[in-house]
């Protein structure tokens, strides 16, 4: 996948400049560093333990087999926030991407994660992608489902005490979509 495009400098709200860029293997360590320094419940909904140097790898991997196009936030080299586009090379869900991202807390409602969503919805649309689809813990996630839905993603289903928490409380886990145009050169 070409990332010729990065890496992309952005400022923020609070005038913060942070560069974008695709994760790479040297990286590794400073995921596993970032994902250690989020409280449990920032990263308990994940599929997999990121503090897991092996899952970082796969992850990485996954990226160089075309499976996902994964990106990176930093400020003053560290790393504050990361998203991945999550695709399916084959069969019927193979025109949706899948929206994954956390932000460190302290860059929360600076627009970090405006811009990385609006980033990564580009890379979808240049890659013929015709929807993108993001799920969220309802009660976790308030604030990114709002962020969301501004950005045009739309509710399509809740799942009912679907999710549960590291202390056994269950939540309901909404899945959004945004269905994506392909513009024409103006």
């Amino acid at each position: 996948m070409p990332h010729e495009k990065y890496p992309k400098e952005v400022i923020l709200k609070d005038h913060s400049e942070v560069i974008l860029r695709p994760v790479a293997e040297d990286d590794i360590e400073g995921l596993v560093q970032f994902y250690q320094g989020m409280h449990l419940s920032f990263r308990w909904f994940l599929k997999e333990d990121p503090c897991d140097p092996a899952v970082i790898r796969k992850w990485i991997n996954n990226q160089e087999l075309g499976k996902t196009f994964f990106l990176l936030a930093f400020c003053e080299g560290r790393i504050v926030g990361n998203t991945a586009l999550l695709l399916r090379p084959y069969g019927g869900r193979k025109h949706v991407g899948r929206i994954r991202i956390i932000v460190s807390p302290e860059f929360a409602r600076k627009k970090l994660g405006t811009w990385m969503v609006l980033d990564i919805t580009k890379r979808a649309m240049e890659m013929g992608l015709e929807k993108i689809r993001a799920d969220f813990v309802v009660g976790i996630e308030d604030l990114a489902i709002n962020a969301f839905r501004n950005m045009d993603f739309v509710k399509e289903g809740l799942l009912k005490d679907y999710i549960r928490d590291e202390n056994g409380n269950y939540y309901d886990y909404q899945i959004m979509v945004k269905q994506l145009h392909n513009w024409s050169d103006f």
